[in-house]
């Protein structure tokens, strides 16, 4: 052997000692994980619960557990189709940073300003719910949309109530109204850059923009069924939530597609790494006090490390989005009844990632002091 041929086996042999290295195997800690998630899921009588890992921008593990259709005996895959529920935020996050560096939109723009219907859009929202749902009028009491200085940052990390930018106070409702800012601004309505630009793009086979969608009916002939827990506590049949899609709620998707998404954003095919850090980055109120929520992430920290999240929830559906950066690891969870979520809201609300067993078993099984 040559001494050049000698220097690149040398090389050749370090690379793949390296990579044997930095590619560290998660065999264990996924086999205790499994395991746990069934138990988990059974312990909270959820009807199904479809998985995705990733590590280093890869899928390492994905699976469903239990029944997506229990009338059928229909189980659940990790190409289940669910309603995401909230975990919609940070998929109309990317949407909108993308208008940012676009142009279209500044972060401290103000919303009226891109919305000429803005006022209008709320004066019938609030008439509307006054004379046919007043128990939700609550939703906009303390959103006083006449002001002149409520900002797009305002409403992506949910401190458009009241003074804006005094207080933190996560409002779905608030945050969902973006799709029609986006409607306003862009030559493409938010559904088509949802499906265009996320589904299409990503060829994220098992995904639609929202239920009313009937381009591929073979998905929502899949989607899983919605359930939810009786008076006696018994798993029962219930209804889908609302069907339409807004910047806060209404995708439909897969553990396996949101893993697309997720390896697509991480290796910023969607936004700039200024943008992802940005949207990763605690908020501040105007007194400098940090706040639990990015742009369409909550930021947290566990174990010294930072973890960023999304959770989500409907009466019949919920699901776990979490990252945790410097570990290039991800957990997406998705499930057909509440239980993902509900039992552990007073943790959650807190902004207590720990206080969900299904994140805690996760984090406390893959990181590592």
């Amino acid at each position: 052997m040559t001494k050049n041929r000698f220097k690149l086996f040398y090389i050749s042999v370090l690379l793949l000692l390296l990579a044997s290295c930095t590619n560290s195997s998660f065999d264990k800690e996924i086999e205790q994980y499994d395991e746990k998630l069934e138990v988990l899921r059974k312990e909270y009588k959820i009807p199904s619960v479809s998985v995705a890992i990733l590590h280093n921008q890869e899928v390492i593990f994905s699976k469903g557990y239990g029944y997506a259709d229990i009338e059928n005996a229909i189980a659940a895959t990790d190409s289940t189709p669910y309603r995401i529920a909230s975990v919609t935020k940070p998929i109309a996050s990317a949407i909108i940073l993308k208008l940012i560096e676009e142009g279209k939109l500044n972060l401290d723009g103000k919303i009226k300003d891109y919305w000429p219907g803005y006022i209008e859009h709320f004066d019938n929202t609030k008439q509307w719910f006054e004379e046919n749902l007043p128990q939700l009028i609550g939703l906009m009491s303390e959103y006083d949309y006449t002001r002149n200085d409520i900002t797009l940052r305002h409403h992506l990390n949910h401190t458009s109530e009241g003074v804006p930018g005094e207080n933190f106070s996560y409002s779905g409702f608030l945050y969902g109204r973006l799709s029609m800012l986006v409607d306003n601004v862009s030559e493409r309505d938010f559904e088509t850059r949802v499906r265009e630009d996320i589904i299409q793009s990503l060829n994220m086979s098992n995904s639609l923009p929202m239920q009313t969608d009937t381009l591929k009916p073979e998905i929502l002939n899949r989607l899983a069924k919605p359930y939810y827990l009786n008076m006696k506590n018994e798993m029962v049949l219930g209804g889908y939530p609302e069907t339409s899609l807004g910047a806060g709620a209404g995708i439909i998707s897969s553990v396996i597609d949101l893993a697309k998404f997720d390896i697509a954003f991480d290796n910023n095919q969607l936004i700039s790494q200024k943008s992802k850090e940005l949207a990763f980055t605690p908020s501040r109120l105007n007194n400098g006090e940090q706040i639990p929520y990015g742009l369409g992430w909550f930021i947290g920290k566990y174990k010294k490390h930072k973890v960023v999240y999304h959770t989500g929830y409907q009466p019949t559906f919920s699901a776990l989005y979490l990252k945790v950066p410097d570990k290039n690891v991800t957990l997406i969870l998705l499930a057909n009844s509440k239980e993902l979520y509900f039992p552990f809201n007073e943790w959650l609300s807190k902004r207590q990632i720990e206080g969900s067993p299904f994140a805690k078993e996760f984090l406390d099984l893959f990181i590592t002091e």
